[in-house]
């Protein structure tokens, strides 16, 4: 069993989590918030980022180099989407994606009932089912804050990539340019959750409300930088996009 770290307990407390769902860990935690959410999921992230997320996957996925015929391992998959796009545009290529929420591998698996090259797995980040150095490209989305251990995370990703293989987080960044910065505080952290709460999510948890209070406890993209760097990775980049409001880590294992 995880024990909930201090950041993870205040992070309950604040979001309510702990009010709609009982569990003994973070993970179980997660678990049921996702499976929970998947009917909604693809709409919430229309509605949350005014339908810009699936354009700025798409240009954090231009960033990598992908060999002609590539294994992918996309984790803590959600829906699908990117790896669906990658197995799109990679028909050559083996996509694997990999969720803890049995609901959402459902979700994902009939959006890509069309493709023949993507296997969608149930699992746990942090004990990959994987021999070391299987894939070629590394990717999750939006799901390194969701980890009871960001650290470990980044030390499986790496440990199951080839090497010459690149690793790529894409997730909420910290905004640079003051006036931006408190437009997006604004609409973040108070408009967001309202809209969630009266719309999208009445009676029931409020994602909406999740996602920018587990923000404020998700590194700088500059400290998980030195995280890549720390576990070997080389060539370690970020890419920020929207004025920084979301940023992309991006490293080669050498």
């Amino acid at each position: 069993m995880n024990v909930i770290d201090s950041n993870k307990k205040k992070l309950i407390q604040k979001t309510g989590l702990d009010k709609y769902y009982k569990a003994l860990s973070w993970a179980d935690y997660n678990k049921q918030m996702f499976d929970k959410l998947a009917p909604k999921y693809d709409a919430g992230n229309v509605l949350h980022s005014f339908g810009t997320k699936w354009k700025y996957d798409r240009l954090a996925m231009e960033k990598i180099v992908f060999p002609a015929k590539p294994s992918i391992l996309d984790l803590c998959t959600g829906s699908g989407d990117i790896a669906i796009y990658l197995a799109e545009k990679y028909p050559a290529s083996k996509v694997v994606a990999l969720d803890a929420s049995l609901e959402m591998i459902k979700l994902a698996k009939k959006k890509a009932c069309h493709l023949h090259n993507i296997e969608f797995i149930e699992g746990d980040a942090l004990a990959l089912p994987f021999d070391n150095e299987t894939f070629d490209v590394v990717i999750i989305s939006y799901g390194l804050r969701n980890l009871t251990s960001i650290e470990e995370g980044i030390q499986e990703m790496i440990r199951v990539t080839k090497k010459n293989g690149f690793v790529s987080s894409i997730d909420q960044g910290k905004p640079h340019n003051p006036l931006f910065n408190f437009i997006y505080k604004i609409y973040f952290y108070n408009i967001a959750p309202l809209i969630g709460k009266m719309v999208f999510h009445w009676g029931e948890y409020n994602t909406f409300r999740y996602l920018p209070e587990s923000n404020k406890y998700f590194p700088h993209p500059n400290d998980l930088m030195l995280l890549f760097s720390k576990h070997g990775l080389k060539n370690v980049k970020n890419f920020d996009y929207l004025v920084g409001a979301i940023a992309q880590q991006l490293g080669q294992k050498i």
